[in-house]
């Protein structure tokens, strides 16, 4: 009797055991999809595995993926490998991961608490559509107007940026494009725009136009974080991202160019 109580008291704690484990990675994967930084996630997961008790949690932290182990008594018990694709960043989700891992390392959630609060993270969504159409509207103006744009070239820029993330959130989800390809075809529709635009009479600086146009595509916190990476010395997880950077700009600059041997050759040169 007293052989089979230890039994089941030892399943329930390798269950217990196994259950805070997966809750540990999962945040760590939640994060670093959404465009969390590698030292936090790291920082995270392991404030997260010490508050729930998982004394021996190692864990290898790179830019698209997670290595994670655990020893209990002295004997592997688990591992984990979680590959995490570079993914259009959520801030959001980020802010409410970070003050649920403060919370976890302060002691104030259990594991139910933790697995409640990640299930409504991962529903988390940003601003609506209409906002984000407009933020890349004006986003694309203010550019336009602090490379030495005039006031009509921003609102053209206005327009192009608009028209981007028109088709990133209505156009994108049903090709179901690669990354490459959301590059290109968007720098492309954006550039063709903008000399449409011109052409007719809107605009006095074409480039100036195209360029606050597709800035909303630029990397810029990817290019951010793979600096950071090598200042830490995390040379790998810099390369990562550094080449994930150069291949968005060659991609933009590409749909840009192609853009504009398109227009070239319909109008017979509109410079």
């Amino acid at each position: 009797m007293c052989e089979k109580i230890n039994g089941i008291i030892k399943e329930n704690e390798d269950g217990y055991t196994l259950e805070c484990f997966n809750l540990v990675t999962r945040m760590g994967e939640m994060m670093l999809l959404n465009g969390g930084e590698i030292f936090r996630t790291d920082q995270a997961m392991r404030y997260a595995a010490e508050a729930l008790g998982l004394k021996e949690f190692n864990a290898y932290v790179i830019a698209n993926g997670i290595f994670a182990s655990i020893v209990v008594n002295g004997k592997f018990y688990s591992s984990r490998i979680c590959a995490v694709p570079l993914a259009p960043i959520m801030l959001c989700r980020v802010e409410a991961l970070n003050n649920l891992s403060r919370r976890i390392a302060g002691g104030k959630c259990s594991s139910i608490d933790i697995k409640r609060e990640l299930e409504r993270i991962e529903k988390m969504n940003s601003s609506g559509n209409l906002l984000k159409i407009l933020a890349s509207g004006c986003g694309s103006a203010s550019f336009c107007y602090l490379f030495k744009g005039s006031i009509t070239d921003s609102l053209v820029a206005l327009v192009g940026g608009m028209v981007l993330y028109i088709f990133l959130i209505f156009g994108v989800p049903k090709a179901n494009l690669p990354k490459i390809m959301v590059n290109i075809i968007g720098s492309l529709l954006v550039s063709l725009t903008c000399c449409g635009l011109y052409s007719i009479g809107f605009g006095n600086n074409l480039d100036r136009i195209i360029i606050g146009s597709i800035f909303p595509l630029v990397p810029g916190i990817p290019l951010t974080n793979s600096i950071r990476n090598f200042l830490e010395n995390d040379y790998l997880s810099g390369i990562i991202r550094l080449m994930d950077t150069l291949l968005t700009a060659g991609c933009i600059a590409m749909g840009v160019g192609i853009a504009m041997k398109i227009w070239s050759m319909i109008r017979g040169g509109i410079f």
